[in-house]
């Protein structure tokens, strides 16, 4: 691993890092969860961020045969941070990963689910 000299972990926002995120990251679509990814806005560095969606129900629940979970509704904002795992940045507290990079994106509404 390595950490950029010039880039400390710093729990930081800023406008432009939405803007940034929403013209570069991709989202794929898993009916259940969905995955951004992109450079994190402020770093760089290749992220991915899961979306959990709908969560399963438990296996010991009985429900009718062809009931849907209940959708997350579309359109929804969501915070993302930086999960960046490959570089260690200076002052980096322990257990934490990334930049320290959070921003605030929403889901587009036509998507599945």
């Amino acid at each position: 691993m390595t950490t950029p000299p010039a880039l400390s972990y710093q729990r930081v926002t800023d406008p432009t890092y939405a803007q940034l995120a929403a013209s570069s990251f991709t989202l794929e679509d898993f009916g259940t969860a969905q995955t951004l990814s992109g450079p994190c806005p402020r770093c760089g560095q290749p992220m991915e961020f899961t979306v959990v969606r709908r969560l399963l129900r438990d296996s010991d629940t009985p429900v009718p045969a062809g009931t849907p979970a209940p959708p997350v509704p579309s359109g929804r904002s969501v915070v993302l941070y930086c999960t960046v795992e490959s570089v260690v940045y200076d002052n980096t507290p322990a257990g934490e990963s990334g930049c320290g990079a959070y921003w605030s994106v929403t889901l587009p509404a036509g998507a599945a689910g």
